[in-house]
Order: C-alpha cells, then structure tokens, then sequence
C-alpha cells in the first residue's frame, strides 16, 4: 500500500485539520516497526551582553551540580540541557559589543577598529544541508539589534522583528496576483543571474589564473543562488499549512523585551511544529546596556538580573513548548537542539572569554556541567562569598585564548555533525567539543 503524505490535511467547506503522524504515512513494511526519524533542526539565541556568572555558571562540574539562580528557573528540564563554560571565540579582542557579529561565526575580530571579513553562520551552516525540504531555508529573528545570520560570502542577513510578519510569512495564503508576481520575480532575477554569467565567462579569458579563481568563486555563488531560486519557485503554488491561533500583536515599546521575546519564542514554536524552516537565529534582549554595565552597584546589579531571569524564563518557555509537542515517538525537543549563548561572558566586564553557553534538546546526552576552564569555577566560586563592604574588589586581567579555553565553535561542529553536516571543523574549531555525546 502506498503510504498517504505527511503533510496531509482534511479539508471542506473552507476548514482545514492537520493530521498527526499516522502509521499510514510511514513507508511500505514500517508497520509496527519504530517510527521514521525525526528531521534535524537548530535555534540559536543570541544575548547581546551575558549573564552575571554567579548567577549563570555552576561551581561544580559533572552532573551532580547544583543549579545556580539563574538555571534554577529551568529546574524542570534539567535533564534536557547541558551548560557549558569555559568556552570562547579566538581572536576577538579583549572584549566588547562589536563581537555581536561572529557570535555564531566565530571568524577572527581581532581589532575591532579594521573592517571585518565574516564567514558563514552555524545556522546557515546547518541550513544549507537542507535546502528545499522546507517553504523557508532559514529565520532570522530579532527583538532588538542586529541579525545573528551571515551567508557564505560574509553579508549578514537582515533580521525580521516583527511576529506578526512572521506569522503571516507562516500561514497567510497570497492571492493569485501576488503568486504570479512572486513568480515573475523568481524568473527575473534568475535571467538576470544567466546575463552576468554570461559576462563573466567572457571576462574569463581575458584575467590571470588567480583572478580566473576568484570568478570560479564568483560562479559557485551564482550557481548557489539559482539553486535557492528553483526551489523558491517550487513552493509558491503549494499551500501553506492552516493557522494556528490568532495574529499576533506587534510591541513597539523596545522596553518590553520579555514580552517581545515571548512573541517571538512563539513564532518559533510554530515555524517548527508547522516544519516551515528548520534553521533559526535570535537576537534578544538589547535595552539593558545601563544595567549590564552595574560596577557591582547594589541596586543595578539586582535590577540586571532580574531581566536576566525574564530572559531565562522565557527560554524556559521555549523548552517546554517543544517537549510538549509530539513527534512521531518522541518531542520537538528531541530533534531540535537549541542553543543561548552571548558574545560577552557579561558586560560588566566586556571580556569575551568564558562565554555563557546553554544547550538543549537535540538528542545529546544532558543533564551536566561541561567545563573546560576550573580556575573560572574557583573565580566564580569566590565571588559568591560575601565580602566586606568597605573593600572593593578589583577585576582581574583578561584571560588570554590558551588551554583553559575551548572553541565555542567546537560546540558549534559538534552541533554541524549532529544535524547530519558532513564537516570535521566549522571556522576556528579545532574539532568536536569533548563530553557530548
């Protein structure tokens, strides 16, 4: 029997229902066999200025650790993530916000001050290798600030910070009119991509070897957006999938960043359970730069933690909407690793060294600490004692790039190769991240 679409719905006087994963859609012989394999997918969150480590970092490693304050609010899911510390980018100076733009490439930033050649996003990364299984390669999301997606030529992609677009990118239906006009589009830019190719190929004998290279490069770019454009052009007549729930209401108050992140969690949420992209990024939380930089004041250093907290909250939220969504024989969470890290350890300090790092889902094997640096676990461990009053700690010297660091991007491989991305490194790593299974 020839088994029935995955992406079945019933239909009638205008009411669609989706279907749940049914034995019927497995292929031929599969029933009573274990249920087909969950496609791969990857959220990365970006938090422009860190967390306070005494809040964020536990003092022990392993898995017998005690939740600090901060993870204390994800209690539940413990066994569904891992923090990781100790953790950094090289060569990215010895800290500040400019390092927002490798945060999920990695590539050398060194001096802040000269122009910056970028590479491809671990996102994008993972995208790639899905290109065409789903209506959209990727989302970039923002609630505030800059996009955390970069293709492989370096641009960075611009953000969408509006729920509500994204709701309609979701399910709203476009008209003939605007399909035709989608279309026409498509075979604009695709004829115009043939036209420069063909100056290109008649530049080519004119230029030296190298120059000839480069134009190879140039090519494999164009190739690469005609394939995006065939694909494209694939999904505009096939339906979007029926809404679910109501449009969301755009916050224009930047100031309202937890309930702009909660938007956008939801957003999320759908985007994967409707299986419309399996590739996205987050920018979040960027209006609490005053409070970030506290100097330790009392009253400061509380009010930042406390959106700390709304910002955990939050993506303890994210978690459970995941794992509450069945899949076949397991979650959303299961096949969907989501990762909240910053490009800042926390912007008291501006350092971008021992970066905050969670991760959850995706099938790994959670419920510890990793961590690759202990003498941050000691520094940590002090300041959660009490000190005088009267004596002002001064902050230590940055910790240079050496054997109490590991790559984030090995994280970011061991992620790549989890997700089914053939690839032994991606950008500074210097291979997979030990301890994750």
């Amino acid at each position: 029997m020839k088994p029935i679409p995955r992406r079945l719905f019933l239909k009638n006087a205008g009411i669609a229902i989706g279907l749940p994963l049914l034995d019927s859609m497995l292929p031929t012989g599969c029933l009573g066999a274990a249920p087909a394999a969950s496609p791969r997918r990857i959220v990365c969150i970006g938090v422009p200025f860190g967390f306070d480590p005494t809040a964020f970092v536990p003092v022990a490693a392993g898995r017998d650790y005690v939740l600090p304050s901060h993870l204390a609010h994800l209690a539940a899911y413990r066994d569904d993530f891992t923090v990781i510390s100790g953790l950094s980018h090289p060569n990215t100076g010895g800290g500040g916000h400019k390092a927002e733009a490798v945060m999920l490439t990695g590539a050398p930033y060194p001096d802040y001050s000269h122009n910056l050649k970028n590479t491809i996003s671990v996102d994008q990364a993972f995208a790639a290798k899905l290109r065409g299984e789903t209506r959209y390669e990727s989302f970039a999301l923002t609630t505030q600030g800059q996009s955390l997606s970069v293709t492989a030529n370096g641009v960075s992609i611009p953000a969408i910070g509006s729920p509500s677009a994204v709701f309609k990118k979701l399910f709203l239906a476009a008209t003939p009119a605007e399909m035709d006009a989608e279309l026409r589009r498509i075979d604009e830019g695709r004829s115009m991509l043939d036209f420069v190719s063909d100056r290109a190929k008649n530049l080519n004998r004119q230029i030296s070897g190298a120059d000839r290279q480069r134009v190879d490069e140039y090519f494999e770019s164009v190739r690469d957006v005609e394939r995006q454009l065939k694909m494209t052009r694939e999904w505009v007549n096939r339906p979007k999938p029926p809404a679910i729930g109501g449009e969301p209401k755009d916050i224009g108050d930047n100031q309202q960043q937890q309930a702009k992140f909660r938007l956008m969690i939801d957003m999320i949420h759908l985007a994967l359970v409707t299986d419309s992209t399996r590739a996205i990024s987050l920018m979040t939380f960027g209006m609490h730069h005053d409070l970030s930089h506290h100097g330790k004041e009392p009253k400061k250093l509380a009010a930042c933690r406390q959106v700390e907290v709304e910002l955990m909250l939050a993506f303890g939220g994210l978690l459970g909407k995941l794992k509450n969504a069945k899949e076949g024989g397991s979650t959303l969470l299961d096949s969907t690793m989501v990762m909240m890290t910053s490009n800042l350890r926390d912007g008291n300090t501006h350092w971008t060294y021992n970066l905050p790092v969670i991760l959850a889902g995706g099938g790994f094997r959670h419920g510890q600490h990793l961590a690759f640096n202990r003498s941050y676990l000691d520094e940590v461990s002090q300041e959660l004692k009490p000190a005088p009053e009267t004596k002002i700690k001064s902050e230590k010297k940055i910790p240079l790039m050496g054997q109490d660091q590991q790559p984030l991007c090995n994280l970011y491989t061991s992620m790549l190769q989890r997700g089914g991305v053939e690839i032994e490194r991606f950008s500074s790593a210097t291979g997979s991240l030990n301890g994750l299974v």
